[in-house]
């Protein structure tokens, strides 16, 4: 069953070096990475930066993410929720959530 429910969020997101498995390039506004929140299933969801901002493997910075439509996530997303960013298997990188807007 799918939910119409979202989540929009901020949190600080860390990408790993290109040594440790990272990505070669950095990831830029719009960029749209699976989301995995301590679970096999994976979400897709949009990376929002400022225009001119690029998150470079191996560094961290805040960002708002917004998750896509998708079957229901198993808990509600608060504070404090770490997640694992992903390219299809790929792990690229991690998040904690900031906060989380009202959807």
């Amino acid at each position: 069953m799918k939910s119409s429910k979202t989540y929009s969020f901020k949190a600080y997101l860390t990408l790993l070096p290109t040594k440790d498995g990272g990505r070669k390039t950095g990831i830029m506004d719009g960029y749209r990475p699976n989301f995995s929140f301590n679970t096999k299933k994976m979400y897709c969801g949009i990376i929002a930066l400022k225009a001119d901002k690029e998150i470079k493997p191996g560094t961290s910075d805040a960002a708002d993410i917004h998750l896509l439509s998708a079957e229901t996530i198993p808990k509600e997303l608060s504070k404090g929720d770490t997640f694992a960013i992903k390219e299809g298997n790929h792990n690229i990188g991690s998040g904690q959530i900031i906060s989380v807007y009202n959807n």
